[in-house]
């Protein structure tokens, strides 16, 4: 996961949201609604905005990648989702919110299971559930830390105990970043779309780009900073791009 800057509502997205809320039957939805009113909400107001250029905004603010696992997405409904990151079906006014939209990968739900369970990520994962980690909060993306195993956690520095076990929590049980774990955290499987391992090759090859530096006696702060703003400054952004970074970080 990585920082997201979105900046405020385009003008055109908020017109759109107001022509929404003007609508007949909006007022006829509660704000905690329940089964058959979110699904009225979905489908007779979310769904009635324009995705497209919803998408395209947000794709735009997410650099090309999935809010959650940082893998690259195209600008269509096959291959991204808009996702609430306060469920829909918890509140009506963040539902048409421009600050709780954002655009994911489809997790795995989309693919084949080949009859085998799959291990679904990011939306597909996460479905109605509530959780702490939020991408537009700076101070704890920059303390998402990775290994060299391709797990993602937060760092023991962060926040209280009870803080850092609810956002390990996000991560490992509801959106499934670290694919299918034992209760002591450790990997037995990864999703199906293999974002530990797509972690963990990131993880080697900037490992790699930093031993080579070192050898030819190039390792500096200014070549990190060279890196580190070539990464921040494709777009779209490399896949995992967050990993690199932090690989970057860690470094002199």
């Amino acid at each position: 996961m990585i920082f997201v800057d979105k900046g405020p509502c385009p003008q055109e997205i908020q017109e759109d949201i107001d022509a929404q809320k003007a609508k007949d039957g909006w007022n006829e939805i509660p704000e905690i609604p329940n089964a058959e009113q979110a699904k009225r909400l979905r489908e007779e107001f979310f769904d009635a905005l324009n995705k497209t250029r919803i998408r395209t905004e947000l794709l735009k603010r997410q650099h090309g990648l999935c809010v959650y696992c940082m893998t690259r997405v195209e600008n269509n409904s096959d291959s991204a989702v808009i996702e609430h990151l306060y469920p829909l079906s918890k509140s009506k006014q963040r539902a048409l919110q421009y600050a709780n939209l954002f655009v994911s990968c489809r997790g795995g739900k989309d693919r084949d299971a080949d009859g085998h369970r799959r291990v679904l990520c990011c939306d597909a994962k996460k479905e109605d559930s509530i959780i702490n980690l939020n991408p537009l909060n700076k101070d704890m993306m920059d303390n998402i830390v990775y290994y060299s195993d391709g797990r993602i956690d937060i760092a023991e520095s962060y926040g209280t105990r009870i803080i850092r076990n609810q956002l390990r929590q996000n991560l490992q049980n509801h959106l499934g970043l670290n694919g299918k774990v034992l209760n002591d955290g450790s990997i037995i499987s990864d999703t199906e779309t293999e974002i530990v391992k797509g972690r963990r090759d990131a993880y080697k090859e900037e490992s790699d780009l930093i031993e080579e530096l070192e050898q030819m006696g190039e390792l500096t702060q200014e070549r990190i900073d060279e890196e580190i703003e070539n990464l921040l400054s494709q777009n779209p952004r490399e896949d995992f791009v967050g990993v690199k970074l932090f690989v970057l970080s860690q470094t002199l």
